[in-house]
């Protein structure tokens, strides 16, 4: 698939169908705590990833902006910043969507609930904190487009991460496709499980609904 036809399934796919598919391969990852600022807030695209850490020098600073005109649109911003205080709020996620962005994941906080809210939402975080992050704790031009972990999953940039209320899983690159196309079955599947139960299908009989679902080899096996 293209990254145009990936990024078509993902606006009309389950999450949940996501995680079947990944489960049925043995591959990605799910992360552990980061959860979104609004619960109807939903999230997928391609990894832009930084980490985030004391600058000082003769390291130079980037600034969270110059980070975000590193996307294209719909590209999701996954940045490692563990810290207690807060690394962004209202003005940087309004910046992002300016720019396309589909959301961002952060291993860290956030403030202006209220301001992202109103803007979607399409940030996944430890939470807020109302505490500012040292003035320097940025990231620069070696620690940007490098693997960072969130949620105790590694992300690489270009791999693809979705999520919604419930969490965000990571989508390693090689596989994307392979996922996509068993995650669209697996919503078939899902559909006929939800009419069997509708229509007072008794145990015995759901599982052969159940043992109906269809798993794709990875391409090429």
């Amino acid at each position: 698939m293209t990254h145009e036809e990936r990024m078509s399934v993902f606006e009309r796919i389950d999450i949940g169908c996501v995680t079947d598919a990944l489960i049925h391969y043995g591959v990605g990852g799910w992360t552990k705590g980061l959860f979104p600022v609004c619960p109807a807030a939903r999230i997928y695209g391609r990894a832009v990833t930084a980490r985030f850490d004391i600058v000082t020098p003769p390291r130079v600073e980037i600034t969270p902006l110059e980070v975000i005109e590193l996307c294209r649109p719909g590209d999701v911003l996954v940045w490692n910043a563990d810290l207690e205080t807060n690394l962004m709020g209202g003005n940087i996620f309004a910046f992002a969507k300016r720019q396309g962005v589909g959301g961002i994941v952060l291993e860290g906080h956030y403030r202006d609930s209220d301001e992202i809210a109103a803007l979607g939402g399409e940030v996944f975080s430890r939470g807020p904190s109302c505490g500012s992050s040292p003035v320097n704790f940025k990231a620069t031009a070696e620690t940007v487009n490098v693997p960072v972990t969130v949620g105790g999953v590694t992300v690489r940039p270009g791999d693809y991460v979705c999520g919604d209320r419930d969490g965000v899983m990571v989508i390693p690159v090689e596989y994307v496709d392979d996922v996509l196309r068993q995650a669209l079955c697996h919503m078939d599947w899902e559909k006929a499980v939800k009419e069997a139960i509708a229509k007072g299908y008794t145990a015995a009989q759901m599982k052969e609904v159940y043992a109906g679902g269809v798993k794709l080899p990875r391409t090429g096996q």
